[in-house]
């Protein structure tokens, strides 16, 4: 059993294989034809027992040798290969992270993935990001990964700091083990140029040091995280601008129109509860709660004296569709807000459209549209109560509205999840 184990050790796998094939042709039958010739020619000449045993010894210690060279080079070979097949993987990390890396719209997304993904590369124990705030000297923890990174960077937090210190200021990687040689660690810096100032660094438990490799692994995974923390910093900054801008031109509508204040905001409300009681996901449900807030942004263009007829209408869907459009933020947005007065069974406007073919964040829109429209103080007829509006939802189901949201928004009703005050006593 213990000959059979150490002959699959030595002589499994392909390379195995190929490898003996060579030395056996190469070394072991020229060894033997040597042998031979030796036996045939060389022995029988020799007189001396001496020089026969020494012949003899000669031709074993170049066989043991030719096998231990043999043995030597596959050792090296296994090891060139293993280190290869290590950088191999580390790279298909990389490059599977890199494309995970574009759907992370927080810069605490970022971090957390690069953490955990640098705990991955460099099988360590912990990971942990270092940045610069705004006002501070020094870099500061900012996230960690692994069920250990607490209690080991309680432990060697002073070493910890020190070493992403000194990658930062050198701005080159930085690595070492404690001096009880229990821990190894290493950080590397974030670019010089990148948005952030700090250092990725990895702990892990023995004394082996991290080599040349997984320390250029995570300088290249540091790099791609500086350009997603860049990334996730704008898209932030643009989300921060788009709800600014949105609130202003809300405020203007709601001060152009005189009537129906806070209109916007009701129907964002309502159709956020009623997106995800429906299932939408986070995406889907943020473009519907600007869609909400902006549905009526095309009245800007309109006087607010104009009476509120189906031509009227129609106009105000076109000019928000055209102002949207033209906006990059604002683009998803407009086909929205232009069918959110389309009926389901396809008798609404501006383009008739019917069912499924409606957009579902407009047929949501319709439904809180017209429901806060019936219950408004500030609307322009006598406001209806819950009940008499969810009957209203019920005439209206497969006609005006998707029936399936009309199913959903009376659950939310029955959770008690609608707020929406009686009507004024007469």
């Amino acid at each position: 059993m213990r000959i059979g184990g150490w002959r699959q050790r030595i002589f499994s796998g392909e390379l195995d294989r190929a490898a003996f094939i060579v030395y056996f042709l190469g070394a072991v039958v020229p060894l033997i034809g040597f042998g031979l010739v030796v036996d045939q020619y060389a022995l029988p000449a020799i007189e001396d027992h001496d020089s026969e045993v020494a012949l003899i010894a000669a031709l074993l210690f170049a066989g043991a040798l030719t096998f231990g060279s043999f043995l030597v080079l596959r050792r090296l070979l296994h090891t060139a290969l293993a280190r290869m097949r290590r950088d191999n993987e580390r790279l298909e990390g990389l490059l599977e992270w890199s494309n995970a890396l574009g759907d992370s719209e927080h810069v605490s997304d970022v971090l957390a993935s690069a953490t955990a993904r640098a705990r991955e590369l460099e099988t360590a124990d912990a990971g942990y990001a270092f940045l610069k705030g705004d006002r501070e000297t020094e870099p500061a923890l900012a996230q960690s990964a692994g069920p250990e990174a607490e209690r080991l960077y309680t432990l060697h937090a002073g070493a910890v700091e020190e070493l992403v210190r000194c990658a930062v200021e050198s701005g080159r990687p930085a690595m070492r083990v404690s001096e009880t040689g229990d821990m190894a660690a290493a950080a590397v810096p974030l670019p010089a140029n990148s948005v952030a100032q700090g250092a990725i660094a990895v702990l892990r438990h023995g004394s082996s040091p991290f080599d040349a490799g997984e320390l250029g692994a995570l300088s290249t995974l540091a790099s791609m995280s500086a350009v997603a923390l860049h990334n996730a910093d704008l898209r932030e900054s643009q989300r921060n601008f788009f709800s600014h801008v949105t609130d202003m031109l809300v405020t203007a509508l709601d001060a152009h129109l005189g009537f129906h204040r806070g209109h916007g905001q009701r129907v964002a409300q309502l159709a956020n509860r009623l997106g995800r009681r429906v299932g939408l996901g986070d995406q889907e449900l943020s473009r519907l709660h600007f869609a909400a807030l902006l549905h009526d942004i095309g009245m800007l263009k309109m006087e607010a004296s104009q009476q509120m007829t189906r031509a009227s209408c129609e106009k105000h869907c076109l000019f928000g569709h055209r102002m949207l459009s033209r906006i990059r933020l604002w683009r998803d947005l407009a086909p929205i807000v232009y069918h959110h007065h389309e009926w389901f069974d396809g008798r609404g406007y501006p383009d008739g459209l019917k069912g499924a073919a409606i957009p579902h964040e407009s047929r949501i829109i319709a439904l809180c549209d017209a429901v806060d429209s019936m219950t408004s103080d500030d609307s322009y007829r006598t406001p209806l109560g819950l009940d008499d509006a969810l009957a209203e939802l019920d005439r209206c189901a497969g006609s005006q509205f998707d029936p399936e949201l009309v199913t959903a928004f009376r659950e939310l009703a029955r959770d008690g999840l609608i707020e929406i005050g009686p009507p004024p006593r007469a």
